[in-house]
């Protein structure tokens, strides 16, 4: 009866270390396999999918690549940064004075980079100086006429001729402004048609 228990257990011992050394891994190895192989029918699915629509997905790379083409033109091919920094303060200059306005103060400060658009911009501090009313005529032609800069931060500071109101007074507007342009290195004009330039973007003034 002694021998028959042990016996027993010596069986049930070599059948628990098969499952755990043989079927266990066994069985995670199927389930790895398994997975794996979802993965590449998911793979597969997405190849066949990307085939089966790829005249659809070129013309939509195709209505992007021409998107972004024109959203660039906004923005002036530069290979002279001082060029470009001169006659944008020309431009804004001449906005503001055909607005009735003067620009006393234009300070490059500092310069900035957005690699992933492929463009640079300059941070610039000015100052305009008018009657209120052309200061908001001024300020509506910039965004017409500077569509590569971003104005920040717009500050007002007023002086009125004692009772006379608001518009006979002198009031000065500070503007804080990004001048984004493309820096010709780094994005090539095309050889069939010339690289804009700064004074070309700049014509309206």
């Amino acid at each position: 009866m002694g021998d028959a228990r042990v016996r027993w257990l010596l069986g049930l011992a070599l059948v628990l270390a098969a499952l755990r050394f043989v079927v266990v891994p066994w069985t995670q190895s199927q389930v790895e396999q398994r997975q794996q192989l979802e993965v590449l029918t998911k793979r597969l699915d997405r190849s066949a999918s990307v085939v089966a629509n790829a005249e659809a997905i070129r013309a939509a790379q195709g209505k992007v690549s021409a998107a972004t083409a024109v959203v660039r033109q906004r923005f002036p091919q530069v290979a002279d940064k001082d060029d470009f920094r001169l006659e944008a303060q020309r431009m804004l200059a001449g906005i503001a004075s055909r607005g009735g306005a003067k620009v006393v103060l234009f300070d490059w400060v500092v310069d900035g980079d957005a690699s992933k658009a492929g463009l640079a911009y300059g941070r610039v501090n000015a100052r305009i100086e008018g009657p209120f009313d052309s200061l908001v005529s001024v300020h509506g032609q910039i965004e017409a006429e500077m569509p590569f800069a971003a104005v920040r931060e717009v500050t007002l500071d007023f002086t009125q001729d004692g009772a006379s109101g608001l518009s006979s007074g002198t009031t000065t507007v500070a503007l804080v402004m990004d001048l984004y342009y493309q820096p010709a290195a780094a994005v090539p004009a095309p050889a069939s048609a010339p690289a804009a330039t700064p004074a070309a973007a700049g014509s309206g003034s």
